[in-house]
């Protein structure tokens, strides 16, 4: 049974601050920072506690991460089987986030996802959509550039997600899979610049069922397989940009939006693969000064 502990944004375990929340605990009559007024924080975890934190971050003390990201997540979502949550490392940090593990606690396969980015990330940005079986915590887990671990949260009354019946035909699903589409964004309002250096804004859409062997066929009680995407690669001309490692948490039809830093790089390949083996590679043209 979790309860809410008003009282802190990060919990035991080891879970330090890296600046005093003297404002969070009570001890302050000072105004909550905005960043700080969060509608839906974490819950404690017993499955956190009992084994989830050592399979995530091993004995690694870990740092409340409200000062270096910034993670939205909805309170109560809409569809449980495409939750979105948005990444933002807040500015002026001098922190770089070289790895991000996404884990919601009481899925069936609680890790989603594990990124480890390269240096043209820049200050990560990142969205994308999982999957909820039950009501959970959703947690973002940094690694920075000095080996240190960062954490920050939110819990989402979210169900059912990880059985819910896939959106197409699964034999229609199949023959589609693999196909990608990049979408790229102009954030300028009309004065981008063409310059390396500069952050573009894209979205990689790739078209797969990510079946998670507790879905049943339409109509009968038979279980259709798992098999998802469980690598992804992405290269800003031959710089990585970064790589994913994955389970079914990600929901069908994986999307990320993500913002990158541009070196001068003409074309974004991506690989993608999934649990049967099957290798998917696309090479997007990028337009000029995007």
């Amino acid at each position: 049974m979790t309860k809410l502990n008003p009282r802190k944004l990060v919990f035991a375990m080891s879970v330090l601050a890296v600046l005093p929340f003297s404002a969070i605990a009570g001890n302050s009559s000072g105004p909550l920072l905005e960043y700080m007024k969060i509608a839906n924080p974490m819950l404690e975890s017993e499955t956190w506690g009992d084994y989830l934190r050592e399979d995530t971050v091993g004995s690694a003390m870990v740092f409340d991460g409200e000062d270096l990201m910034a993670l939205d997540a909805p309170v109560q979502a809409f569809d449980a089987a495409t939750v979105p949550f948005t990444l933002r490392q807040r500015e002026d940090t001098g922190l770089r986030i070289t790895n991000l593990k996404i884990v919601v606690d009481e899925n069936p396969m609680p890790m989603a996802a594990e990124f480890k980015f390269g240096k043209a990330m820049g200050n990560v940005t990142f969205e994308a959509r999982v999957r909820y079986d039950v009501f959970s915590n959703i947690r973002a887990v940094a690694k920075v550039e000095d080996g240190r671990t960062f954490m920050v949260g939110r819990f989402v009354q979210a169900a059912g997600g990880c059985s819910a019946a896939v959106s197409r035909d699964p034999v229609a699903a199949l023959e589609t899979m693999g196909q990608m589409r990049l979408k790229q964004f102009d954030t300028s309002g009309g004065q981008m610049s063409e310059m390396p250096g500069t952050e573009r804004e894209v979205q990689l859409m790739i078209r797969h069922p990510n079946f998670t062997g507790m879905q049943v066929r339409s109509g009968t009680l038979d279980h259709i397989d798992a098999r998802y995407v469980d690598f992804i690669e992405v290269k800003l001309g031959d710089e990585m940009l970064f790589t994913m490692e994955g389970g079914f948490s990600i929901s069908e039809n994986p999307a990320f939006r993500f913002s990158y830093i541009d070196n001068g790089a003409d074309e974004m390949t991506v690989r993608a693969v999934d649990t049967d083996g099957a290798e998917f590679i696309k090479t997007f043209a990028l337009r000029s000064g995007a």
